[in-house]
């Protein structure tokens, strides 16, 4: 009897030992799943980042022309060259017929665009 309850504890310790490792194994999957998980994002924001690091490489070359700087200091400063004469157009709206202004929102009524397209079919029909 008494080989019998110490082969129990013997089975039972061997059980408790076999399903901790088994545990500890699974827990183990799990966090390298995450890790794996992780380093690919990683990867790929590195991956990201070095395009775009490119593309800013690309543009900091082409501001670092004369041509560019000429045409920035031109376009926001208005630096002129040498014989050349600056118009500033105080009254935009006076250059183009009303509507034609480009950025301009004009309101339309329903109606009209209903006879508009009424009249475009009419038209193209005959």
């Amino acid at each position: 009897m008494r080989k019998r309850v110490r082969l129990l504890y013997v089975v039972v310790i061997a059980f408790v030992i076999v399903a901790a490792g088994l545990m500890t194994l699974n827990r183990l999957d799990q966090e390298i799943a995450v890790l794996e998980d992780t380093a690919r994002e990683t990867r790929l924001n590195q991956l990201l980042l070095e395009t775009e690091n490119g593309s800013m490489k690309q543009e900091i070359a082409q501001m670092d022309t004369d041509t560019y700087i000429r045409k920035m200091a031109r376009k926001d400063n208005r630096f002129l060259l040498p014989g050349e004469t600056l118009f500033v157009v105080v009254n935009p709206e006076a250059l183009y017929a009303p509507g034609e202004m480009p950025g301009q929102v004009v309101e339309v009524d329903a109606a009209e665009i209903d006879d508009a397209t009424e009249t475009i079919e009419e038209d193209t029909e005959g």
